[in-house]
């Protein structure tokens, strides 16, 4: 799957999941079923659809149920058990910090278009969803999916709803409203803000300390022993280019990326990581220039930093470097990609 990263995709299991909350609201998708019949459910983790397909499999879902936001009630449907061994990972661990901790961590396995963290951020939790390289319309059944999972999932776990400490705040889409805002602010239990910089749910900390129902110590170590066997046979089943972006993803942003000690993470030479990109029709000096030219324009994107503050936490030691590397690597200054930029 050379340059997999370019061409974003998901699990079949992720398309599953799609189904399955669909039968429970009482429809029948043969466009993602046709996909997901194909294969054995030891499959689902490792055959993918691209994204175009995946917004085909949304868009027939809206048209079967004529409800314009379906990812949002779909989100609202999804079950735990629905992620499979993800969800049941979920379910035993400790409190809420831990189980986003885990998934969040491989969240790969299912889903490669967009990369979720918790960050601290003014006092509060931020679950933020980077995905400023899709246009906000293109991405909005899937972001609302994921979000309202998020909240609902996280009821279901706790076994009780959010209370006055831990409830969410505010959620944040960059799209606009595509139904009633009340029905928005019902499934997703807070204020909804449309338009802004980030795909995001803010909660007070103390969402974090929020503990998991019943959860089996045990059965999280046999759990987190399949997880590895699972990662382990994705690793060998993924493209070296792809690996080499999560790596990329899971660094801080100031952070130098450098083939040596890379190569060194995957236990194998420098000179074998190349030869092996190279064999995917790539190179890791291309793979690098492409991931700090979209981490530099998220940045930019965001617009909620200066220029100034983008050098800084993109590891340059002065503006004027910076604005050399994005002139390099765009053909504009920083300056000239924010104004010629569509939202």
């Amino acid at each position: 799957m050379p340059n997999s990263h370019k061409h974003p995709s998901v699990s079949i299991h992720y398309l599953n999941i799609i189904n399955n909350a669909l039968e429970r609201m009482g429809f029948n998708s043969p466009d993602i079923e046709q996909l997901t019949q194909r294969f054995s459910e030891q499959e689902y983790y490792f055959n993918r659809v691209p994204l175009d397909t995946l917004n085909s499999a949304w868009q027939s879902a809206e048209a079967i149920t004529q409800d314009p936001i379906i990812g949002l009630h779909v989100g609202e449907k999804i079950h735990p058990h629905d992620y499979g061994l993800l969800g049941q990972i979920m379910m035993n661990c400790a409190n809420i910090a831990q189980a986003l901790e885990k998934i969040l961590s491989v969240e790969f396995i299912i889903n490669n278009l967009f990369v979720s963290k918790v960050i601290e951020e003014n006092g509060y939790a931020v679950n933020r969803i980077y995905s400023q390289q899709y246009e906000a319309e293109s991405i909005r059944h899937i972001i609302e999916q994921d979000i309202s999972a998020l909240i609902n999932i996280g009821i279901f776990v706790m076994n009780k709803d959010f209370t006055v400490h831990n409830r969410p705040i505010e959620i944040h889409f960059r799209h606009k409203p595509a139904g009633d805002i009340k029905e928005y602010e019902r499934i997703l239990k807070t204020k909804v803000l449309f338009e802004q910089e980030y795909n995001q749910a803010i909660f007070p900390p103390a969402v974090l300390e929020s503990a998991i129902y019943n959860p089996n110590p045990r059965i999280a170590e046999l759990l987190n022993d399949e997880l590895q066997q699972l990662l382990h046979e994705v690793e060998n089943k993924d493209a070296l280019t792809l690996r080499l972006w999560r790596y990329f993803q899971n660094s801080e942003a100031s952070v130098e990326l450098d083939i040596e000690s890379i190569a060194q993470q995957f236990n194998i030479t420098a000179r074998t990581l190349q030869r092996r990109l190279q064999q995917e029709g790539t190179s890791f000096q291309d793979e690098l220039k492409y991931y700090r030219t979209q981490q530099a324009k998220q940045f930019l994107n965001a617009n909620s930093l200066s220029i100034s503050e983008i050098a800084f936490e993109m590891g340059f030691n002065d503006n004027s470097a910076f604005h050399k590397a994005f002139k390099r690597w765009t053909g504009l200054t920083p300056k000239e990609f924010q104004s010629s930029r569509k939202y």
